[in-house]
């Protein structure tokens, strides 16, 4: 009876694990080959810039990057560096136009250059993201800092930084690590743990496929375990995707933004479905005693998703996404930060 007892308890740890290991399998040694949107380069090439592809030498892993100096305007440009969100995100084919709206044409357009940096792994970016960590997407977009600094078209005193989601971990813990980071942005970027994240994840999805109270409860729980049950194996084997939530999924931004001291904009979106806006905004209250420092700011936009797009409802965020409209509250936002600090 105990030996059909393990059998039992090893098959289901297998049923369970199968896909996930899978998942793993892939993303540790085959990166998703994702190619640029098919309408990438007829957009960049109506730009009015100067191009220049390059790789960025981040302790030895060689990055795939790509500046854009806009033409007249100051002789020598502040620039912003933009830094992805989680998973195989290509800054070529990137959430439904995010690059192309809320970084290229807005930070163009004030006559900043624009540093866009593939995560490794993607593109012709060399390395694996699965294998790397926030510490290391720390070291790899100051990496990208340091590329641009010596540039002559580049003023070496104000290069900032965007991030979107996951990203906006990266550049707050970069900006708080690094002094001489102009400014930073935080686009969707959660100020909870990543574990806490991972449960706000799990909240809204299962909301959204009907579930609640008690159910919803479990399926919370059920997908915690779930990762705790991966961590325990990367802690173990550091292999794939659970040797990617062993090393990340204790991450906590609380001291980056205690100690970060340049200027920080947080922008949240009404209805986004895996950062909730009360939830990161209590957070930084919680951090600060409800005292947040006048150099940090938070912003809500209304009726936004995750990527920025306008819905009703935060269960339509991935509902005929195309179709949704971008948000002009976003760039006006942006816009004025960017003349309150002075551009």
């Amino acid at each position: 009876m105990k030996k059909k007892n393990i059998l039992i308890v090893a098959s289901l740890l297998i049923i369970i694990g199968l896909p996930f290991a899978i998942k793993s399998v892939r993303e540790a040694h085959y990166p998703i080959d994702i190619k640029p949107s098919p309408g990438w380069e007829p957009y960049i090439s109506s730009l009015d810039v100067q191009k220049e592809a390059f790789f960025v030498d981040s302790n030895g892993t060689k990055l795939e990057a790509e500046l854009f100096i806009p033409n007249g305007g100051r002789e020598r440009k502040p620039a912003v560096i933009f830094s992805p969100g989680s998973g195989d995100s290509l800054y070529q084919n990137y959430a439904w136009g995010f690059v192309e709206t809320y970084i290229l044409d807005l930070f163009l357009s004030h006559d900043f250059a624009v540093l866009l940096v593939n995560k490794r792994g993607m593109g012709q970016s060399e390395g694996n993201y699965a294998k790397n960590s926030i510490e290391g997407r720390v070291a790899d977009i100051y990496a990208a800092v340091q590329s641009i600094q010596p540039h002559p078209q580049i003023d070496v005193n104000n290069i900032g930084l965007i991030g979107h989601s996951q990203g906006g971990w990266v550049v707050t813990q970069t900006a708080a690590e690094h002094p001489d980071i102009a400014f930073f942005i935080s686009l969707s970027g959660p100020t909870t743990t990543m574990l806490e994240n991972t449960s706000d994840n799990s909240y809204h999805y299962g909301r959204c496929q009907g579930m609640q109270g008690k159910e919803l409860d479990e399926y919370i729980a059920k997908r915690l375990k779930m990762v705790n049950y991966s961590m325990s194996i990367g802690e173990l084997t550091n292999f794939g995707m659970f040797g990617f939530d062993a090393r990340n999924m204790g991450y906590d931004p609380r001291e980056a933004i205690q100690t970060v001291r340049n200027p920080g904009l947080f922008v949240y979106a009404e209805n986004d479905d895996q950062v909730t806006p009360s939830l990161n905004i209590d957070r930084m209250n919680d951090i600060f005693n409800n005292d947040v420092p006048e150099h940090l700011k938070v912003v809500v936009i209304d009726n936004a998703t995750h990527a920025f797009r306008l819905v009703n409802e935060p269960c339509e965020s991935w509902v005929s996404v195309e179709e949704q409209v971008q948000s002009e509250q976003l760039i006006e936002v942006l816009g004025a930060w960017l003349a309150e600090q002075g551009y």
